[in-house]
């Protein structure tokens, strides 16, 4: 083990060693008698286990180089990395032991690899048993340095965790957030979480729901007009996302065997194309075309310098698409090679597929039906849950619970609670999501509760946030995970969404 006159080399020295990885390359023609050693990693703390593991890589040669994982590829969860590119180099390269320090600014070490070329490649003990590196990266390392005539070692120093380091000295949650986490811990953690996510690959979704097209029109506000009292922007550019059901498939489709949708919609062009472009190729679509009813879609100007500003709303809805249409085909299409165990969810956004015969139908469905009523500006008032009399799990915002109930005033946890004692004793197991409060999760025929909080550090775009969090919560109910776990996790996964603008991409 070094010394602490290891980290005394001088800030001329440091600065030296820091090279950019364009000059990666060079580094063997600069030093052609030398064997070069090749470390690769966060180094987010700088610890007493790195110390050991740089000086016994060092052992195996003469120049070691360290490469660092760029800020935007860390992939240690919120908060991380504690220290950014720039102070991880510094901090590395003031050790007397490493000679050259440079940032990676790509997914994996592969590159790095590539432009150095080692002549060894020094991983930690940890890695000695490559089955349990789930990534797979270290096998696509070893490749790529034995494809350049070096080869993957390994060190036998004693390691330890910077994460585990920052996680328990450095206050990264909340008190409730780590309340939250301590709950997950007890319930088994992570190795339950996996048991339970690998329970969803042999599970059949069927999805429900209204498709929406999202239109953000990014523009640049300006001023009020001269010639009225309305806000004047100019416009940037647009982008079409594929939003409500058509954002759940994609959301879902990577955790399932199999992800259905049933849905309709008006065949406009611009629907057609991005349906064509941005629906995962694992949904099975089964669509019935109505040609005199919109697609509903909702045209949102977003300031393009504040992206979680929206300075107006346009809406193409109808609701009364069930008035002048037959809804028989559709119901045989809600029923059509179901089977008692599929997961169904229900994706009510008010726009009028859920009426008449339709509810009707849905009402009757077998098996497990999860169950998401919205309410907007467009049905204030029209949609509640209640027109729904059955369903295995229900998850609702606080507004669309009161207006089920018609209470305005009665606080939060109390209303859950009565709503809880309404439809737990039916079996039914019921979340309440409180936006930036994190949700309430009641199990089924238990009185028991679990408070989760969110997990949402920086939020881009709200939207759709409701719609991962139910459907991830609906299925993890359906699996029978323990309900510690399910908020926790459907929460990190709507907080993950907040980080996306629209439904550009999924989750």
């Amino acid at each position: 083990m070094g010394t602490f006159k290891l980290l005394t080399e001088p800030i001329h020295n440091r600065l030296k060693k820091i090279i950019d990885f364009s000059e990666l390359p060079s580094l063997r023609q600069k030093h052609p008698n030398s064997k070069i050693v090749h470390t690769h990693g966060v180094f987010d703390l700088l610890h007493a286990g790195h110390l050991a593991y740089f000086e016994s890589a060092k052992k195996m040669g003469d120049i070691l180089v360290v490469t660092i994982t760029a800020d935007r590829f860390v992939n240690k969860g919120p908060g991380r990395p504690y220290f950014n590119g720039n102070v991880r180099a510094s901090m590395v390269a003031a050790l007397e032991v490493v000679d050259y320090v440079a940032i990676n600014f790509y997914a994996t070490a592969v590159p790095a690899i590539e432009a150095l070329k080692p002549h060894y490649y020094v991983k930690g003990p940890d890695y000695k048993n490559k089955e349990f590196d789930r990534t797979g990266g270290i096998l696509l390392e070893e490749k790529a340095v034995q494809k350049s005539g070096g080869s993957l070692t390994f060190t036998d120093d004693e390691t330890s965790s910077s994460s585990s380091l920052i996680n328990d000295f450095f206050k990264i949650w909340s008190d409730v957030q780590q309340g939250a986490i301590n709950r997950v811990k007890q319930a088994g953690g992570l190795t339950v979480i996996e048991e339970y996510f690998e329970k969803l690959t042999n599970e059949r979704v069927r999805v429900i729901g209204e498709p929406i097209v999202d239109t953000y029109v990014f523009c640049h506000p300006e001023s009020i007009s001269s010639k009225s009292p309305s806000i004047s922007a100019r416009y940037a550019f647009e982008e079409n996302y594929a939003g409500g059901s058509l954002a759940i498939v994609n959301n879902i489709a990577d955790f399932v065997k199999e992800t259905k949708l049933v849905t309709t919609h008006g065949a406009e062009p611009y629907f057609t194309q991005l349906f064509s472009t941005t629906i995962d190729r694992r949904v099975v679509v089964v669509a019935e075309k109505l040609p005199n009813v919109p697609t509903p879609r909702k045209t949102r100007y977003i300031s393009i310098d504040h992206p979680n500003h929206r300075m107006f709303e346009l809406t193409q809805l109808r609701s009364d698409q069930w008035l002048n249409t037959s809804s028989a085909n559709f119901c045989k299409m809600l029923l059509n090679d179901l089977r008692p165990t599929d997961i169904i969810l229900l994706a009510d956004f008010g726009h009028g597929l859920f009426e008449g015969q339709v509810l009707d139908t849905a009402n009757n469905l077998p098996g497990f039906v999860g169950l998401n009523v919205q309410t907007n500006s467009s049905n204030f008032g029209f949609n509640p849950f209640t027109k729904h009399k059955k369903f295995s799990y229900l998850s609702v915002d606080n507004k669309e619970a009161r207006l089920a109930y018609h209470d305005r005033y009665t606080a939060t946890l109390e209303l859950a609670r009565k709503i809880r004692d309404d439809y737990v004793s039916k079996g039914c197991a019921i979340s309440i999501t409180l936006g930036r409060d994190g949700s309430l999760h009641f199990p089924k025929s238990s009185k028991d509760e679990f408070p989760a909080p969110a997990f949402a550090d920086t939020v881009i775009d709200p939207t759709g946030a409701g719609d991962a969090f139910f459907a991830m919560s609906a299925m993890l109910v359906k699996v029978g995970c323990p309900a510690p776990i399910i908020p926790f996790v459907s929460n990190v996964f709507a907080g993950l969404k907040t980080k996306i603008m629209g439904n550009k991409f999924s989750v």
